[in-house]
């Protein structure tokens, strides 16, 4: 932007929104390649301005990763809250959660993927920002759902949020119209679910008796990559490194190599593990379903099951698979995709009228709701977190 002085040399000046267009596109980019696969000088450079200027705004680039958050999460909160203003009923603020959610499609993907790489500071404030997220929801549902206790309430809310910001983690498109009106049905069924009672108190696990060497040589490779699953998925692929690894299960880093080729043909194993787990139960559910309906109820009850025995697995596949070489992530990609699309068909089999793409949003949408659900502690110390979690999938595939 410039102006001119009298002689005609031109005045450059910022313009008002530079800040603002500098953290639409470090947001963008940092869900699209991850914070540590985005430089400042790529983000400068999608904005048109140099390094040096982009310096002036933000000190580095962590400081513009928790901006970026703030930012985004204070644009929702505000217009939560005029959401609840206009309609005590609650089903406004979960219109407006939708509605914001597709606007700023990428900003829970770095929610859930870069909160780890803020620093303390801004993870507080991020935190402070999400309690009064959930809080309008935790209302809102309340207001719909005044008979459950503050448990299931907490739940819903939780999975409502996940339904709405469920497109964040894929790129399927639908006419924006059409978008909302999917995910707002999702929730309103969501919100109708009877939830069922507590279940059985989980067991508690033994010590584990001291292995033999015979049998840890044998079991070392599982134990590598149940290992590495646990510290990828809560600290990170690029934050681990292989001593870490091999300290998890009593081995020198080095060791590794024993067994894989490099930290990468790891993190493929654990990918591989997730993919041959997903096969497994959903060739039972469709070799063991009488109709389409059950079948996916079945494919629900199993993607529970695993979900709450391998949350490493399953959150380090989500969160990690953009850190495999670029074949292994193709063929990654294309088995997901081809997973997506085969429950999706199985959807319409089950209703005929339901469109391709509208089917395969909702799939995604109940992936997100469990995936987000094991990986979250106020979810999983819910009194029956696999019952609501099957009954809430039904809910949202299986309605009449």
């Amino acid at each position: 932007m410039s102006t001119s002085t009298p002689d005609g040399h031109a005045i450059r000046r910022r313009p008002r929104d530079r800040r603002a267009t500098i953290l639409t596109a470090a947001a963008d980019a940092f869900a699209r390649a991850g914070y540590h696969g985005t430089s400042m000088a790529e983000i400068a450079t999608a904005v048109g301005i140099s390094s040096a200027a982009l310096y002036r705004h933000f000190r580095n680039k962590q400081e513009l990763l928790g901006h970026c958050l703030m930012s985004g999460m204070d644009a929702t909160v505000s217009r939560l809250e005029a959401a609840a203003v206009q309609d005590a009923s609650g089903h406004r603020v979960f219109e407006e959660l939708v509605a914001i959610a597709l606007e700023l499609r990428g900003l829970p993907r770095l929610w859930q993927l870069e909160f780890r790489n803020l620093t303390a500071a801004h993870r507080s404030s991020v935190l402070i920002r999400a309690v009064r997220l959930t809080g309008y929801l935790r209302r809102a549902v309340r207001a719909r759902r005044p008979e459950l206790s503050d448990h299931d309430v907490e739940l819903l809310s939780w999975c409502v949020l996940s339904v709405a910001v469920s497109p964040s983690y894929h790129r399927q498109q639908l006419p924006p119209t059409t978008f909302t009106s999917v995910l707002d049905a999702a929730i309103l069924r969501l919100l109708a679910t009877e939830l069922p009672p507590g279940g059985t108190s989980p067991r508690t696990s033994r010590p584990a008796p001291p292995l033999s060497p015979e049998f840890e040589r044998i079991t070392r490779p599982e134990r590598l990559i149940g290992a590495a699953a646990r510290l990828f998925n809560t600290r990170g692929y690029a934050a681990v490194g292989i001593e870490d690894i091999g300290a998890a299960v009593g081995v020198s880093g080095p060791a590794l190599y024993h067994h894989f080729a490099s930290k990468a043909d790891l993190l493929n194993e654990i990918i591989v593990r997730n993919e041959q787990w997903i096969g497994l139960y959903t060739s039972r559910a469709l070799a063991e379903g009488r109709d389409a309906r059950e079948a996916v109820h079945l494919l629900m009850e199993s993607f529970v099951g695993f979900a709450l025995q391998q949350p490493d697995l399953l959150g380090t596949t989500v969160s990690e698979v953009g850190h495999l070489p670029e074949p292994q992530a193709t063929r990654y990609r294309r088995i997901h995709r081809d997973g997506i699309l085969n429950w999706a068909r199985l959807l319409q089999t089950a209703h005929a009228e339901l469109p391709l793409p509208q089917a395969r949003i909702l799939v995604q949408a109940i992936g997100t709701v469990v995936i987000d659900a094991v990986r979250n502690p106020r979810a999983l110390g819910h009194r029956n977190l696999a019952g609501a979690l099957i009954a809430i999938g039904d809910r949202i595939a299986l309605h009449d």
